[in-house]
């Protein structure tokens, strides 16, 4: 591959200046055209509506197709989240075999910062269907590793992260098709994991690319990244956790939060809210005028084997140890179960990388044990509502001795597979989590329980 080759591929990217110009076209959901006004009645016969007209010209406008328009808005979210380079159009080939540089994959959104590259591909259909990607799918395995090689070339100073991300709209991707994704090392984002991420955007702005880079390199390391903190390690419950103070930023970069909505569904069970945006701009605006949160963040932090070195000099009479605790350097190795908002609120803040904040740290904590510490913290605080509560104890009761929370458990678990089964005709209809919809996951339970079609049970046994 040439030189010539690679200053007309990087010809091809734009960088932040010209991305804000081409987000505003994206963001629409038209395309317009001004032409010769002899022209008119051509395009209107191809579906173009006249939006203005002058003297010698007219402006035509016209719905964007359902690809494109999918598309654009893939592209636009990571235009959004601060990525710095992109690909201008549709028209951005990268080379995948070095020898025979006109073998090319076209690429539907391109985006690269200073340590991650993207390389997504948007499938969308105009309602809900079945997707077979076997034939893409196979074809990208044979690419990939040449795509990685082209961008290393591309950019050769800085060695990136790279994800493929199979982006659809209006598809249900089968399992087979999930296992392709996963041996080439992608990822699946349909509609619902965009739109949460929109979500997150609009509460977080740039900061909510935190949380995209735990779920695409989730165990991947942050070499960079300073992990040592002074902590008191301790025992509490039957578990053993660590007291320690930290700078924000660098909990938002190894820290998840398990926000539960149907984007997150894969991990289950999750438990938090969405991060509230009046919320989190009243915490930033406290912490601006130097007001701070004494009470501790509490985490989950994910790791096979944690290195705790002890001091030298302890205190015989308590259990408690001193010492240095190497925090994993891994994106999404500390679950964030009380505090999202206070630990957020630092996002955007200038105080991110000079304040520290206090955190209890757990270890390994079950996702199980994560809900029940989020539901005891959580019970005097915000009452949590009868939907979310209902979800959560689709999982928090399923593994209990008492056949009446079994069942409860169960009522839960139909209620969030009709709403969320793409195949069932409640698709959609039902409120999970804190998802309003129009039927209630109570609703469905009290209409199992009124039909006695799962029967009816004591605490000890199924009568």
């Amino acid at each position: 591959m040439t030189e010539n080759l690679r200053i007309e591929l990087l010809g091809k990217l734009i960088n932040e200046k010209e991305i804000g110009k081409q987000l505003r076209l994206r963001k629409k959901d038209s395309i317009s055209e001004t032409i010769k006004i002899n022209n008119k009645e051509e395009f209107i016969e191809d579906g173009w509506e006249l939006y203005r007209e002058n003297k010698a010209s007219v402006t035509m406008i016209k719905k964007k197709p359902n690809d494109i328009e999918f598309e654009d808005r893939v592209w636009s979210l990571f235009a959004q989240l601060g990525y710095q380079f992109m690909n201008r159009d549709r028209n951005f080939h990268l080379p995948y075999d070095k020898n025979n540089p006109s073998l090319t994959q076209q690429i539907d959104v391109f985006a690269k910062d200073e340590e991650t590259i993207l390389i997504i591909e948007c499938k969308a259909a105009t309602q809900n269907k079945r997707g077979d990607f076997k034939k893409e799918l196979e074809a990208m395995a044979g690419k990939i590793e040449g795509l990685r090689k082209s961008i290393q070339w591309l950019f050769p100073n800085v060695k990136h992260k790279v994800k493929f991300i199979f982006a659809t709209r209006n598809y249900s991707i089968s399992q087979e098709d999930k296992d392709r994704l996963k041996n080439i090392g992608g990822v699946h984002f349909d509609e619902e994991i965009i739109e949460y991420f929109y979500s997150l955007y609009s509460q977080l702005g740039m900061s909510a690319k935190y949380q995209l880079l735990g779920t695409l390199f989730e165990g991947q390391d942050i070499p960079e990244m300073n992990n040592l903190v002074p902590a008191v390690e301790g025992k509490m419950g039957g578990f053993t956790y660590y007291s320690f103070s930290i700078e924000p930023e660098k909990l938002l970069k190894i820290g998840y939060v398990l926000h539960r909505n149907k984007a997150n569904i894969n991990m289950m069970p999750t438990y938090q809210r969405l991060i509230k945006k009046a919320r989190l701009k009243s915490v930033s605006e406290f912490i601006k005028t130097g007001g701070y949160f004494p009470n501790s963040i509490v985490i989950s932090i994910d790791s096979q084997r944690l290195n705790f070195d002890r001091a030298n000099t302890q205190v015989d009479s308590t259990l408690s140890r001193v010492g240095v605790l190497h925090l994993p350097k891994k994106y999404r190795s500390a679950y964030i179960i009380d505090g999202q908002h206070r630990l957020y609120g630092y996002s955007n803040s200038e105080y991110k990388n000079t304040n520290t904040i206090p955190v209890v740290a757990f270890v390994n904590l079950s996702r199980e044990e994560q809900v029940r510490l989020f539901m005891q913290i959580n019970e005097n605080q915000k009452a949590v509502s009868k939907d979310l509560q209902n979800t959560l104890n689709a999982d928090l009761l399923w593994d209990s001795d008492n056949k009446i929370q079994q069942q409860k458990a169960l009522c839960s678990r139909i209620s969030i597979y009709l709403g969320e089964n793409r195949e069932s005709p409640l698709f959609d209809k039902v409120s999970i989590g804190e998802d309003k919809k129009i039927i209630t996951t109570q609703a469905i339970e009290n209409a199992l329980k009124k039909s006695s079609f799962l029967g009816t049970v004591s605490k000890t046994r199924i009568e």
